[in-house]
């Protein structure tokens, strides 16, 4: 088995004042677009979708996982939650492992938590990823303890460009989502 599990926070200032970043980051969908490695793959309603994260390591090995992801945005405490759930309309990812491919379930959350600085807030970003894979079988011939050093390495590495590439891209998307918003005054802010 591969054992991935890596977990990163991260802080950053975001040009705009609480309300207006928590507004910003309560949408699921473009939450999950904004991550590097993560793609939204179905939509059971407006805050539960199942994700993949998907990437090829080693030049060779393909990684996909898959989870169920629910979010809760608790406006009077300041925090968004996005958690794994289990949820009666997904259907189960069967594990499986080819020459070069290793697909299963796992655990994927943002924890995210905003504090008032005036005209802009500070957030402090939590991810964590965790999934017992099957081996590919082309690495069946390396030692298991050599193995999991490896994939322990590859998914910190993956987390860190998780969080650094949400965060970049989140300042870069929000001048462009603000003006939509200023374009469109009947959308509430």
């Amino acid at each position: 088995m591969l054992n991935l599990e890596g977990t990163i926070t991260r802080s950053f200032l975001f040009p705009a004042q609480i309300d207006l970043t928590i507004c910003y980051y309560s949408d699921l969908f473009r939450m999950i677009h904004l991550m590097p490695y993560i793609t939204r793959i179905h939509t059971y309603a407006p805050n539960q979708v199942r994700v993949l994260y998907e990437t090829v390591e080693l030049g060779s090995y393909t990684i996909r996982i898959y989870t169920d992801l629910e979010s809760k945005v608790l406006r009077d405490d300041k925090v968004i939650e996005i958690y794994p759930v289990e949820l009666a309309a997904a259907v189960p990812v069967e594990a499986k492992a080819t020459m070069r491919e290793s697909i299963g379930q796992g655990l994927f959350s943002l924890n995210s938590c905003f504090f008032d600085l005036g005209h802009q807030t500070r957030v402090e970003y939590t991810i964590k990823m965790q999934s017992e894979l099957k081996r590919p079988r082309g690495m069946r011939l390396m030692p298991k303890r050599v193995v999991n050093r490896i994939a322990q390495g590859i998914t910190e590495n993956r987390t860190r460009e998780i969080i650094d590439g949400f965060i970049k891209e989140s300042l870069d998307d929000f001048p462009h989502w603000l003006a939509e918003q200023e374009a469109n005054p009947q959308q509430q802010i």
